[in-house]
């Protein structure tokens, strides 16, 4: 009881939900349990881009292979894969997944899959280096870009099914600015910290970081009350233009590597 008292304080002070008809756009049934799903989602979408920042493919990673040694074209392929393979499950998971009447799960699997990716990454990065590890890295992240795909397809209907469209804005700009804060902190932190340049310590740091915060993430999230939905309609849309943008992303990929 005080749990849910102190979730509702929580949502009614995020949400600022006054509107009494703010639930008239997802189910009736969803509504009451809207206060705990806004939460729940909350704090599993700011681990989650927390987890980002600290294993960013953009940032740190290039920073880990270029520090531990690895050859600059391993550097150079890890934004394309990371970006062209994440938009790969909508073409193959997508109508799996609207064909169940509850999909959190597919959420709560695509967190542990990025979980348990950057833990072979953890060991990759404990005792590879040069080309080994460049090749281990680009094939984990390979991995991580899809189970990051199928939670980025699962939440999408989660979203819809557990909170209302007028609180949804709110939620992911709540979560964007908590764990954007969060990364301020941890750079400050590394930053004014003697003597952490390129230590082979502080990635296998942020490594073991990332696999605690998605699977606190897929805890959470597996909490979310979703309560059973429709599963017509679950067709594929925007096929082709999709499936361009994966074609022309993928030869980008292999075109580096290759």
């Amino acid at each position: 009881m005080a749990d849910k008292q102190l979730t509702e304080k929580v949502y009614g002070y995020l949400a600022e939900d006054e509107d009494a008809r703010v639930c008239k756009d997802i189910p009736e049934s969803a509504c009451h349990h809207q206060p705990k799903s806004f939460v729940l989602m909350l704090l599993s979408l700011t681990l989650t881009k927390l987890g980002d920042s600290l294993v960013s493919a953009r940032l740190v990673l290039p920073w880990m292979l270029s520090s531990l040694g690895a050859p600059a074209i391993f550097i150079s392929a890890l934004v394309p894969l990371r970006e062209s393979l994440a938009l790969l499950p909508q073409l193959f998971v997508a109508q799996q997944l609207r064909q169940q009447p509850v999909r959190k799960w597919f959420w709560v699997a695509g967190s542990v899959g990025q979980a348990l990716s950057l833990l072979l990454m953890l060991f990759a990065v404990a005792t590879l280096n040069n080309s080994a590890l460049g090749w281990s890295v680009v094939s984990l992240l390979a991995l991580f870009s899809l189970s990051r795909g199928i939670c980025s397809v699962a939440n999408k209907d989660v979203t819809g099914k557990t909170v209302s469209k007028t609180r949804r804005g709110r939620l992911s700009g709540v979560a964007a600015s908590s764990a954007g804060l969060l990364t301020l902190l941890t750079a400050l932190f590394i930053v004014f910290s003697p003597e952490v340049e390129g230590q082979r310590w502080l990635f296998l740091a942020l490594l073991g970081a990332g696999v605690v915060l998605w699977l606190l993430a897929a805890a959470l999230y597996a909490g979310i009350p979703e309560v059973a939905g429709a599963t017509e309609g679950g067709g594929m849309q925007s096929l082709k233009p999709l499936s361009q943008c994966l074609c022309f992303g993928g030869t980008v990929s292999l075109g580096i590597l290759f």
